[in-house]
């Protein structure tokens, strides 16, 4: 039997990152793939390992939000 593939949505994310707002988009299926794939672009782009970067937004701070855009 053939997976069926999960239709993909536009995710944005706000995130307060180092003194800074960081604002990203991504298509994702659900909301925990499109805050992870945010999180590792994140660490890519200020040369840090992606596991710090989980760390700051482990859920118990309020300190970024992820909101469905669009479905596709």
């Amino acid at each position: 039997m053939a997976k069926v593939k999960k239709p993909l949505v536009l995710w944005t994310g706000t995130f307060n990152y180092a003194h800074e707002v960081v604002s990203r988009h991504t298509w994702a299926p659900t909301w925990a793939s499109a805050k992870n794939r945010m999180l590792r672009r994140i660490a890519d782009e200020h040369g840090v390992d992606y596991r710090r970067v989980f760390e700051i937004f482990d859920g118990t701070r309020d300190n970024f939000i992820v909101e469905m855009e669009e479905k596709r």
